[in-house]
C-alpha cells in the first residue's frame, strides 16, 4: 500500500499569498494557516474533555 501525502508549504499559505508573510524560505511556520477559497478560516480547536469532578479530601474539610 503505497501513501501520498503531500507537504505544504508557504505556497500553499493563506498568508503568502495575500502578501502578508515576511519570513524568507519556503518551510513552515508556526502561523501556517491553509489558503482556501473561502479565504482565512480559523484553526480547529481541540475538542474539549471534562475531567472527573474533584475527589473530597480530608484536608479541604
Amino acid at each position: 500500500m503505497h501513501s501520498t501525502t503531500t507537504t505544504a508549504t508557504c505556497d500553499d499559505c493563506y498568508f503568502r499569498r495575500e502578501g502578508l508573510c515576511a519570513l524568507p524560505g519556503n518551510a513552515i511556520c508556526p502561523t501556517f494557516r491553509a489558503a482556501t477559497k473561502k479565504g482565512l478560516v480559523p484553526p480547529r480547536q481541540a475538542p474539549l474533555i471534562l475531567r472527573p469532578p474533584a475527589q473530597l479530601t480530608a484536608a479541604a474539610t
